[in-house]
This record gives structure tokens, C-alpha cells and sequence, in this order.
């Protein structure tokens, strides 16, 4: 539990560092955002999906039966935070006819925050080593969120909205532990928000391609030497 809760505040702290007032002038270079999202996404591709096969099959378990095709539904989660961030993206930027909503663009960063606190919460892993990925990987990615959101919205609000979401879901998850089939639900949410924000957020142009590979490379090659 000590190491959970050291993870969930390193991320929590780093939200508001990179949030800071005085860093709202400095954006940081598009190669160091790409190569952080790309590390994102070799997280979710190599560690989280895996662990989603694991959840679909306690889904399956679960139903015993009584839904068929049980085992799809967890990826069907996968889908709907893809969708769901798509949305949000489109509320944001008033696409379809709708009235522009800058500040719905915390929404997203905000709900993945909470999931990634409950998580933490809530693992049953007594070794160090996957906590701290988790916590280096993904952390990552929810500062990078941050600090996009301190330099778009002009203000530090998105950092502390971020790290008060990753401690209200690690209260929630000291308080409540939820049945492993909500857990992989909350897994699937994650991995597809997770991909879709970054790609909108930070591919905006070719160049950033490079970093993101060089990125996704490297975490990937960590993933698969500790594992």
C-alpha cells in the first residue's frame, strides 16, 4: 500500500510542477511531447492489453454464460473510451455545429486521472517493479496532459484539477474495492482513452513521428526485458 500511495503522489506532485505558473511561457519541444506519448502508447499496447485479455476472461467467468460473447465486451470498453474522447475533442473544438467548450478539454485528462488513482488503489501486486512502471508510464502521460493544459488554457487550474482527480481515486479505492470485472472495465477506458488523446493531442505533424517511435521503442524494449 506504502508503494501505491508514494506512486499515486509522485504523479500527483509532478501534475502541479509542470503546471506552474512560471513554465506556462516554455512549451515543451514537440520531440520530448511526442516521445512521451510514445511511451504511452507502448505502455498500453505491450502491458495494458495484455492485461485486458486477463480481464475479458473474468468477464467471461463472471457471466458464466448468461451473455454471449461475454469475453468481447471488455474490448468493446476499449471502443467506447476511443469514441468517448472523440466526443469530448469535438465539444471542445464546437465541430457538428456546436458552440466551441475550450475548458471541456480537461474532461478527459480528468476522468483518466481518477481511474489511474483507483487503480493504483487497488492493485494486488506485491512486487515494485509493475507498480513503478505503471507509475513512470502513465504518470507520464497524464503530466504531459498537464502541462498542455496549464499552456492552452493559460492557467495552472488543469494540473491541480489533475491532481486532485488521481487522490480522489485513490480514496475511492482505499474505500472501495471494486469486483475484478469493473476493474477490467476501468483498464479498457483507460487504454483507449489513453491512445486517442494522444494521438490527437500530439501528432499534429510528421516530424513528431520520430520521436514517438524512438519513444515507443524504448518502452517497449523495458517492458519486454523485465517481463
Amino acid at each position: 500500500m506504502l508503494t501505491t500511495f508514494l506512486a499515486a503522489l509522485f504523479i500527483a506532485v509532478t501534475c502541479i510542477v509542470v503546471a506552474e505558473p512560471r513554465l506556462l511561457g516554455r512549451v515543451w519541444p514537440s520531440y520530448l511531447l511526442a516521445a512521451g506519448a510514445g511511451i504511452g502508447i507502448a505502455y498500453v499496447v505491450v502491458h495494458l492489453l495484455p492485461e485486458l485479455a486477463v480481464g475479458a476472461e473474468i468477464v467471461r467467468r463472471s457471466t458464466e454464460g448468461r451473455l454471449p460473447y461475454a469475453e468481447l465486451h471488455a474490448y468493446l470498453l476499449v471502443l467506447i473510451g476511443i469514441i468517448g474522447t472523440l466526443i469530448l475533442r469535438g465539444m471542445q473544438h464546437g465541430l457538428h455545429g456546436l458552440a466551441p467548450r475550450p475548458r471541456v478539454r480537461i474532461v478527459q485528462p480528468a476522468l483518466s486521472a481518477l481511474i489511474v488513482g483507483y487503480l493504483l488503489a487497488v492493485r494486488d501486486s506485491t512486487e515494485i517493479g509493475p507498480i513503478v512502471l505503471f507509475a513512470l508510464a502513465i504518470g507520464l502521460h497524464i503530466a504531459l496532459n498537464a502541462h498542455g493544459l496549464a499552456v492552452k488554457l493559460d492557467s495552472p487550474q488543469g494540473g491541480i484539477v489533475l491532481a486532485a482527480a488521481i487522490a480522489a481515486g485513490y480514496a475511492i479505492g482505499v474505500g472501495w474495492q471494486a469486483p475484478a470485472v469493473v476493474i477490467a472495465g476501468l483498464v479498457a477506458l483507460l487504454a483507449g482513452g489513453v491512445m486517442t488523446r494522444t494521438i490527437h493531442e500530439i501528432l499534429d505533424e510528421e516530424s513528431h513521428l520520430v520521436a514517438l517511435t524512438m519513444g515507443a521503442g524504448l518502452e517497449a524494449a523495458l517492458l519486454l526485458g523485465v517481463t
